[in-house]
């Protein structure tokens, strides 16, 4: 008899798979600061393209252009690494959660169908 069954509750997907919740709920955290990272990135962009409208010395003007370029390729690059590495981690995890899903239910009927016959043995 499964959870649902003997409750009379429905059990939720979190409840029933917290790994693969955990591994969710930690993607969006991490989608969170790669958000932080590209909108870093975006403003460093700004900024460069800002530093050609002052009045610096020609090398000046270049040093913090190509620094403030680096900077925003650098933290857009750490920022789409991690959420690539974070949505293919979840996509794994559901799988990983369907496919143990699906085992369990066929290892289930065998274990339900060898329960009964344990039982009687373990009592006495």
């Amino acid at each position: 008899m499964s959870e649902h069954e003997r409750t009379d509750r429905r059990v939720l997907w979190r409840e029933a798979n917290p790994k693969a919740y955990a591994e969710l709920k930690r993607t969006w955290e991490v989608i969170g600061h790669s958000s932080v990272l590209m909108v870093l990135s975006l403003s460093l962009i700004g900024t460069s393209l800002t530093l050609g409208y002052l009045r610096w010395p020609g090398w000046l003007e270049t040093s913090a252009r190509l620094g403030a370029s680096g900077a925003a390729v650098g933290c857009g690059a750490i920022g789409l690494w991690r959420l690539v590495r974070a949505l293919f981690r979840s996509v794994r995890a559901v799988f990983r959660t369907r496919r143990r899903g699906a085992e369990g239910k066929a290892q289930g009927e065998t274990v339900e169908e060898s329960v009964p016959e344990a039982a009687p043995a373990a009592a006495s």
